[in-house]
């Protein structure tokens, strides 16, 4: 694999790795791009401990993160392609608001992301208080669905099933079916609108499994989708391109046959 199209650095808000050290960790893998995507969750729920805003830099810091980029690809475009891109935040109030920030920037590629729903983060335990875990992830992708079909300012979908992340007992009890007109209604909306799913590989060595899993990418290929791009989610050097061999030997054995690497918001592909 030759791309990571998921990286976060200390323009995140829960990382502190200098753009640098992860261009230099996809050097020594012998990749040749890498995708820069920071954080940028505009209304994000600030809860403690960590109260992190989850903007660039903190401070929606824009020129900074750009200027930072611009030195990286003096340094190092003789040896690999540093792109720049973004990870936002899809909420299904903010469609002007994105698509403003989206048009104002020379973003090469741009994920778009579920991280919140019913007003606070899949990560805050508060959201599942009354609710069974099917229903919890039965409304999560009804808002992911709306924010797909709301928000067209993006390329791919970020880690399709964050929740099961964190609903309990979510992984342990899936089946397709148990959510298949959700799932197919969020894969349809993509395809057709010419965008693509993201296989994130950030829980793969740990859990065995990507996000999405499986299950939803060999759909996806089924319904004729075929955009994919692979991400690391890496947060620390140590963690660029985790387990993207095997996360390609998956992918392929669901019938797809290239992944795409993006460049000023077009896909490039490339045969797995």
């Amino acid at each position: 694999m030759i791309s990571d199209m998921h990286i976060h650095t200390r323009w995140s808000s829960d990382s502190k790795t200098p753009v640098r050290n992860q261009i230099e960790s996809a050097l020594r893998l012998g990749m040749k791009h890498i995708c820069i995507t920071e954080h940028q969750d505009y209304d994000q729920p600030i809860f403690p401990p960590d109260n992190y805003t989850f903007l660039i830099g903190d401070t929606d810091d824009m020129e900074g993160y750009l200027a930072d980029l611009a030195q990286c690809k003096e340094a190092y475009g003789d040896r690999i392609e540093v792109l720049t891109g973004v990870e936002l935040g899809l909420q299904p109030h903010l469609p002007e608001k994105l698509a403003a920030y989206a048009r104002d920037y020379p973003f090469d590629f741009i994920i778009g992301s579920t991280h919140n729903f019913r007003g606070r983060g899949a990560d805050d335990l508060r959201t599942y208080e009354g609710k069974s875990t099917e229903e919890i992830c039965r409304l999560y992708f009804q808002e992911e669905y709306e924010n797909i079909v709301r928000i067209p300012d993006f390329d791919v979908c970020g880690h399709l099933d964050f929740i099961f992340r964190y609903a309990p007992g979510a992984i342990e009890t899936f089946s397709y079916s148990k959510y298949g007109d959700e799932l197919d209604s969020i894969l349809q909306a993509l395809i057709e609108s010419g965008r693509g799913i993201e296989v994130n590989t950030s829980r793969l060595k740990s859990l065995g499994l990507t996000n999405p899993k499986v299950e939803i990418i060999d759909r996806y290929a089924e319904l004729g989708g075929e955009i994919i791009t692979f991400g690391s989610d890496a947060h620390t050097p140590e963690r660029v391109g985790e387990c993207f061999e095997e996360a390609g030997e998956m992918v392929k054995a669901c019938g797809l046959r290239y992944y795409a690497v993006y460049k000023e918001r077009k896909p490039v592909f490339y045969k797995l």
